[in-house]
């Protein structure tokens, strides 16, 4: 069976389920093309229910490549405009954890071209609490060539014009005085010796 008999079964499985448990199946399909269009021909007022579901699965486990993978293809219908950016912190993690584009110069370029999704959902870094094996820190410490969030994705949303040197003063330092875990303070403060705070 090739992968496109896996997507076709998976395209008879899904239209034939109710958008809620519809948005339970995994794995999408694998092409991301195929399974950007096919959730929004099938389910064109029902979006949100996917978009909201996979960020709660991505948060309740980052590491569960399965399911997780192909699922960041709701960032192009946010993008698109096909459905609102989802509340659940979870799509706020997904975006910076590899599954979009690796940190650094990959992932800057990833949200230069999609400014909604980066005004909508990357501007929530400075508030949103990491889960274990998904949060800004820990991103960083992995090894990449391309740079980190840090050193290379905000300087060059800056940079770029997208956010404001101000913008991100003012967000580190209410990451600094908030409720999030010290470990995750503790990367907005080389952020904020990064701005010279």
């Amino acid at each position: 069976m090739t992968d496109r008999h896996g997507d076709a079964a998976t395209v008879v499985l899904l239209a034939a389920l109710p958008p809620a448990r519809a948005a339970q199946v995994w794995p999408i399909p694998s092409d991301p093309s195929f399974a950007g269009a096919v959730y929004p021909m099938l389910f064109p007022r029902d979006l949100s229910i996917f978009v909201e579901r996979w960020s709660a699965d991505y948060a309740a486990n980052p590491k569960h490549g399965d399911r997780n993978g192909g699922r960041s293809v709701m960032y192009e219908w946010i993008e698109e405009e096909l459905v609102p950016a989802p509340h659940h912190d979870g799509a706020v993690l997904m975006l910076f954890s590899g599954l979009t584009a690796e940190p650094g110069r990959p992932l800057l370029t990833w949200l230069l071209a999609r400014p909604i999704v980066t005004e909508r959902l990357f501007t929530r870094i400075f508030t949103t609490p990491g889960v274990k094996a998904a949060s800004l820190a820990q991103r960083d410490l992995l090894p990449h060539g391309d740079g980190t969030i840090r050193t290379v994705v905000v300087p060059g949303l800056v940079k770029a014009g997208l956010w404001t040197r101000d913008f991100v003063v003012e967000s580190t330092q209410s990451a600094l005085r908030s409720d999030l875990s010290e470990y995750q303070k503790r990367w907005f403060a080389s952020l904020a010796r990064d701005l010279a705070l």
